[in-house]
């Protein structure tokens, strides 16, 4: 395996400091959806970059591509193979961090990520890397946060409440959600693509809203260590204003928490 660089030791550490499958695993629908989208067919090779513990690239095994699985977290790699497995299907995985890439020009029929790539700091060079190992006539699939949904929200709140962010968590090229909006995604790719949007919702279900938030906090990597350095006083309004958003977005009328969360499908044909 192809050692990551060491710039992103600090991004590596800060994702493997909580299980983020367990929230994860809950994306699963987008993951269908989005390889639906780029049209991904049988025997075409794939690569899933920051695929965590393998949505996206199961959804692409299950449709007969050969996929390569990316993250610079090995444990969540080790259970994207192993749930590969259990449904009978074969998934290479390599460490890498999204911002160097270690294969060759053209590598790829689709390059894909659902939640992934938006977290990796440098927002151009991420793109320029996406675009780099996709053939030409190749897709980009992609699922972005908008700034504007639920889960948009919820990244503004805790930023606001986080006066000194982990160096590894800040981003120069401005918040992960800039990638929900399509002007972003067509000012990183340029010329160099045909690119077309579509805003979806999600649906993230639990209990309650205050389930939710627990789950966030337990397993969100950034959040999980900014809350857990806030005193008491911040923690309980940092957690009530979260059950705040949640309350807005859910359409259960039972008492459980089904909350809309908007996000940006992105589809770029490389030229």
């Amino acid at each position: 395996m192809t050692a990551v660089p060491d710039r992103a030791s600090g991004m590596r550490a800060l994702w493997s400091a909580a299980d983020y499958h367990r929230i994860a695993v809950r994306d699963a629908y987008v993951s269908e959806l989005l390889v639906r989208a780029v049209d991904v067919h049988p025997g075409e090779r794939v690569l899933d970059v920051a695929a965590g513990s393998g949505n996206t690239a199961i959804a692409a095994a299950r449709r007969g591509a050969d996929v390569t699985a990316t993250d610079i977290v090995s444990s969540a790699l080790e259970t994207a193979v192993h749930r590969a497995a259990v449904d009978g299907l074969d998934l290479w995985m390599e460490i890498a961090d999204a911002q160097h890439l270690p294969f060759p020009d053209r590598s790829f029929h689709a390059v894909l990520s659902t939640f992934g790539v938006i977290y990796a700091p440098d927002h151009q060079r991420t793109a320029d890397e996406l675009v780099r190992v996709c053939r030409p006539g190749g897709r980009i699939g992609l699922a972005n946060w908008t700034p504007t949904g639920l889960v948009g929200k919820l990244h503004a709140l805790m930023t606001e409440a986080v006066t000194a962010p982990p160096a590894a968590a800040k981003a120069p090229c401005g918040p992960a959600t800039l990638w929900g909006t399509e002007g972003h995604c067509r000012e990183l790719f340029g010329n160099r693509v045909e690119l077309t949007t579509t805003v979806r919702v999600h649906e993230l279900c639990a209990l309650t809203g205050e389930t939710q938030v627990e789950l966030l906090l337990k397993y969100m990597p950034p959040w999980r260590g900014a809350y857990n350095a806030m005193p008491p006083g911040q923690q309980r309004a940092v957690f009530d204003a979260a059950v705040a958003e949640f309350d807005r977005a859910n359409r259960a009328q039972d008492g459980t928490s089904i909350a809309a969360a908007e996000y940006l499908e992105v589809v770029a044909t490389v030229k």
